[in-house]
């Protein structure tokens, strides 16, 4: 009996170190909750330390208890964002008076996400039978972590005017007017309900006229075809 019971206590413990163990190295994702998202051009900048304090921050790629990787912070409270990428930092504090103790450290999980960079592959058209605008994004985010939103806009001396409806990929222009039109295209990441890290882009199309109604005059016919007298 005794030795069952060993046996059972020790291959629960077992599972439980492997599920910490397996929970502890898991990956962050966009949609982990309780993530700090940041967008690939951001700063992570850090409230002022305590009155005669420093903040010690420390990396680690996975959840841990003792992160090893010190981070120089640029101003005393900031990581670059050439500094700055996805994993646990951990952040703690400490007095400048000789011989203080560093604090407990607080972890702070952050997802850098990759850049936007979407490009539009114009296509010119008669008035009178527009042509899709076709929209492109490469290597965004796992759309099933951080899904990809969309809106169209016309531009006209600086200024945008949105085109209401147009939230997909592809845009396909209704109404068009003749001449040269310029479309933009605004990119972000929808994840959990909130929108990240929008990047636009434009192209001019030209949209030519349809041809006017031409106008001939036909000769008499001739040959056998033409009027005879018999």
């Amino acid at each position: 009996m005794n030795k069952f019971f060993t046996k059972a206590v020790l291959t629960i413990a077992t599972v439980l170190l492997c599920s910490f163990l397996t929970l502890s190295a898991q990956t962050l994702a966009p949609n982990t909750a309780g993530v700090n998202l940041f967008c690939a051009d951001a700063d992570l900048t850090l409230p002022a330390a305590p009155a005669g304090s420093d903040w010690i921050v420390k990396y680690s790629a996975t959840a841990t208890t003792t992160p090893s990787t010190g981070v120089i912070l640029t101003g005393g409270n900031k990581i670059a964002n050439a500094e700055l990428k996805t994993g646990y930092y951990y952040l703690s504090s400490k007095s400048q008076t000789a011989g203080s103790c560093e604090s407990e450290m607080q972890e702070i999980p952050v997802y850098v996400l990759k850049p936007l960079a979407p490009t539009i592959t114009p296509a010119n058209f008669c008035v009178e039978s527009p042509l899709a605008q076709v929209g492109n994004v490469t290597n965004p985010e796992d759309p099933t972590k951080a899904a990809l939103v969309y809106q169209w806009y016309t531009v006209s001396g600086g200024t945008e005017t949105i085109i209401a409806g147009a939230n997909t990929k592809d845009y396909t222009p209704t109404a068009p007017t003749v001449g040269s039109i310029t479309y933009r295209l605004k990119v972000g990441y929808e994840i959990n309900g909130s929108k990240y890290c929008p990047q636009t882009t434009d192209q001019t199309i030209t949209v030519t006229a349809k041809p006017t109604k031409p106008t001939i005059t036909i000769g008499t016919a001739q040959g056998t075809a033409g009027a005879v007298t018999f």
